[in-house]
């Protein structure tokens, strides 16, 4: 179709045999018709894993784990998948619901995490398969007249038996092809080739349908051409990558954001990285943190109560506290200054570290930690905060 999604496949003598693929507005797969009028529907949830199929009126659904399928039930069978912690390598299949019914199955795997054989409590082979370079089951042996047969495949791949595909989370594979039946929803951060599985598929995997990597994750060498690390969908554009914020950082941004688009000077006059000199000079004199000018008037030379806020994430949670109150069925504001501004006054142990000027001795203002609450002070015209800073 337009947006490069396979919707009809031509097979057979003169190409007779024909299967129909349909799409949602997000590029999933939710269905196709086979050639010989067998249908099958597919149904995701709000984070594009598949919950449901449908085949033929037989609906099968899916429970899942983050991004591992943890397990699958029907009218007529239920099973869950144990994996490798902190991979898609199958470790066990359980066969049956609950602790008296579920039957254990061991995977033993290749050096790509791709199921080989499964094994029952004594070690007896139940089932094995052998594959083709690209995925494709060329043989299968099971054992007695009860089989288990099993749908993993690649690692974070489950096997179709009505298409002939394997889901792959994010997309759906040909084994017969060895390529995707849609583009790369990660564009070209997935490399040039949209449609490619892997560049090797005897060395490299890609359990999400994004981006490959090679066995053991992350193996020096181990580079994808023309690929990101750790891209993820994007329906619209890749984002560059960008550098993680730690706690701190994230919540110096999000404060002075907030303190520029509000005209504030919360930031200058409290913020935790106000130079000590100036954190305790306006306590000596009054001298303006910001503008470095002395107070003036009839309180020229005099001091000004100073304090500062001991971390970012503090200053960050004060500001919450104070703006959100009516969602919280408080009133918006505690009173009014002075002035005839309104203000929010409220506890928050140990939120600061402040100085009070000293008459006896106006060059060492007494200091005053652990400070236990703050107060925010409102614009009487706008009701904008323009300061916010600890209180004892």
């Amino acid at each position: 179709d337009a947006f490069g999604n396979l919707i009809r496949e031509r097979r057979g003598r003169d190409q007779q045999l024909v299967t129909e693929y349909r799409y949602d507005c997000q590029h999933r797969l939710i269905g196709l018709t086979r050639a010989d009028g067998q249908t099958a529907t597919y149904q995701y949830d709000a984070f594009g894993r598949r919950i449901r199929k449908t085949v033929d009126g037989q609906t099968t659904e899916f429970f899942w784990q983050g991004d591992h399928l943890v397990a699958e039930s029907s009218k007529t069978h239920h099973r869950s998948y144990v994996y490798e912690p902190g991979t898609f390598r199958p470790l066990a299949l359980l066969d049956g619901k609950g602790p008296k019914k579920a039957c254990p199955f061991y995977y033993q795997l290749d050096h790509l995490g791709t199921p080989q054989e499964l094994t029952d409590y004594s070690g007896e082979i139940v089932w094995s398969a052998q594959y083709d370079a690209y995925g494709k089951v060329s043989a299968i042996t099971l054992a007695g007249e009860d089989y288990l047969d099993q749908p993993l495949r690649f690692q974070g791949q489950y096997f179709d038996a009505e298409s002939g595909l394997h889901y792959n989370r994010h997309r759906y594979y040909d084994p017969r092809l060895g390529r995707y039946l849609t583009p790369d929803p990660i564009k070209l951060a997935g490399g040039l080739n949209q449609y490619q599985y892997v560049p090797n598929p005897t060395g490299w995997v890609d359990p999400l349908g994004l981006n490959s990597n090679c066995p053991p994750p992350n193996r020096p060498g181990c580079t994808v051409p023309g690929a990101s690390d750790g891209a993820k969908v994007d329906e619209e554009e890749p984002e560059l990558p960008k550098p993680k914020l730690s706690a701190r950082e994230a919540a110096k941004k999000e404060v002075e954001r907030l303190n520029d688009s509000q005209g504030m000077h919360m930031v200058g006059k409290h913020g935790p990285e106000l130079p000590n000199e100036k954190f305790k000079k306006r306590a000596i004199d009054g001298t303006d943190p910001i503008t470095g000018q002395p107070r003036r008037g009839r309180n020229a030379g005099v001091g000004n109560p100073s304090s500062r806020f001991y971390s970012w994430e503090i200053m960050l949670e004060a500001y919450v506290l104070a703006t959100t109150r009516v969602e919280r069925g408080l009133p918006r504001f505690t009173g009014q200054d002075s002035q005839g501004a309104n203000v929010v006054k409220m506890r928050l142990p140990n939120a600061g570290e402040g100085y009070k000027p000293n008459r006896r001795d106006k060059e060492n203002p007494r200091l005053i930690t652990n400070m236990g609450g703050f107060e925010m002070k409102f614009d009487p015209i706008t009701n904008l905060p323009f300061t916010l800073y600890p209180t004892e």
